[in-house]
């Protein structure tokens, strides 16, 4: 991009501003880096910088205002080969929260900057595992035991498979002795459950689609009394049918819990992760605006709640 020959935003400006984290993800320069990354110590060295500075004072067109972000209640980060900064409303510039292994602070970042960002008090090292060519071994979406829910009341087992991908006859294999190990204590104490289980996102490769109907015969003819299988919308809207009623709630003891700093009023940021948390529910932007435009106070909390959940009906 230059003054002479500028490049539309697309679809950028309404996903960006739809979304609760935004994650921006570059080289921290341009034409010409050299980076060096040994691959087993977790180190990166910085063998010639490029030519062209991305943190800068002026750019040529915004389509992001990372004021804008903060005051809607976002988290946004910058993620770079050998720094992670993030914008928050404690200062007006970006902050340096996280260096990479091998970098040196003043030669390969804010000698690179033409502006200086805020040192994060607890400026820690990028993690490792990064830079090293051995799997890390994340976790992106939770363990299995945090995938299953299981609702007393009324019997009733979520097994959310959001995003799992069995590659191999020995992940089907696994799936299928995990669930009936964590399905096992129930069944055995109260009989058969009525299962729903989310697929969204769910993939089983080509070839292993007998392995998997072996494995799900075997846990329903050991543990369901009825199978339910939805995608995501679906399968929130009948967890929300089995989670105890916005009513029943204390919403005075909600209130104070999401006020986390005290003031009396809750921001956009509390109100969107409470509700998450406490009912399962993500609110879009425009649906986050709308709830918060009077403000959100114990006065009108419980009214929004209900508002809130008449949406999952």
């Amino acid at each position: 991009m230059s003054a002479e020959k500028l490049i539309g935003p697309g679809g950028f400006i309404d996903i960006s501003q739809s979304t609760r984290n935004i994650s921006f993800l570059s080289t921290f320069t341009a034409k010409g880096l050299d980076i060096n990354c040994d691959g087993v110590e977790g180190k990166i060295t910085i063998v010639k910088d490029g030519k062209i500075k991305k943190f800068v004072n002026q750019v040529y067109e915004r389509t992001f205002s990372g004021e804008e972000a903060v005051r809607r209640g976002q988290k946004v980060y910058y993620v770079t080969e050998r720094a992670v900064f993030r914008r928050t409303a404690s200062h007006d510039v970006i902050e340096l929260i996280e260096i990479a292994p091998g970098v040196d602070l003043q030669k390969d970042i804010l000698d690179q900057m033409e502006f200086e960002p805020v040192i994060s008090p607890n400026l820690k090292q990028m993690d490792g595992r990064i830079f090293r060519h051995d799997k890390m071994g994340v976790e992106l979406f939770g363990s299995l035991e945090d995938r299953v829910t299981y609702h007393e009341g009324d019997h009733v087992v979520f097994i959310d498979l959001t995003a799992i991908s069995l590659a191999s006859e020995d992940e089907v294999k696994w799936l299928g002795r995990s669930l009936d190990l964590l399905l096992h204590p129930i069944t055995k104490a109260r009989g058969p459950v009525d299962a729903i289980v989310n697929y969204d996102g769910f993939d089983c490769r080509s070839g292993l689609e007998e392995a998997y109907a072996d494995a799900i015969e075997g846990l329903s003819s050991r543990h369901y009394k009825s199978v339910k299988r939805y995608s995501f919308n679906a399968f929130r809207r009948a967890k929300l049918k089995s989670m105890a009623k916005v009513e029943e709630w204390n919403a005075g003891s909600l209130f104070r819990e999401w006020d986390e700093d005290n003031t009396g009023i809750l921001s956009p940021l509390q109100l969107r992760t409470g509700v998450r948390e406490a009912f399962g529910i993500r609110l879009k932007q425009a649906e986050l605006d709308a709830l918060c435009k009077d403000g959100v106070t114990s006065r009108n909390f419980t009214d929004i709640l209900l508002e809130v959940m008449s949406k999952c009906e």
